[in-house]
């Protein structure tokens, strides 16, 4: 007897692979509310998964992640030269809501076993 479930992805051993460490990869971005350093690893395994990953949803994810490391960087960057003219206080506090969107989206679509849309985008 057939269940009513059906998988919308076909699944191998690297795409789920791919899929663990696109958790393990948003795991620490989530960390870096707590410790921002964990970001860094991060990053780095998303560099160093996204081949593996080619090809497969997860892809997205990583281009996703690695995407959301610099652009957060660079926010956290400026936000932090302006803070002397009082500005940056404010352009941090959106770098915040923008990194938490970032960080939110990509569990969402992992729980879905969907990719990220526009992983190159700015949201």
């Amino acid at each position: 007897m057939q269940s009513g479930f059906t998988q919308a992805w076909p699944t191998s051993p690297r795409a789920e692979r791919s899929r663990r460490w696109a958790w393990i990869v948003h795991i620490l971005f989530i960390a870096s509310f707590f410790c921002g350093i964990t970001s860094i690893p991060g990053v780095i395994v998303a560099y160093m998964k996204r081949g593996e990953a080619q090809g497969t949803i997860y892809e997205s994810h990583f281009i996703y992640a690695i995407r959301t490391f610099w652009l957060g960087l660079l926010g956290a960057i400026i936000g932090g030269v302006l803070c002397f003219i009082m500005i940056g206080y404010v352009l941090l506090g959106l770098l915040f809501i923008w990194w938490l969107v970032r960080v939110i989206r990509p569990i969402v679509a992992l729980v879905d076993e969907a990719p990220m849309r526009n992983p190159r985008g700015w949201f």
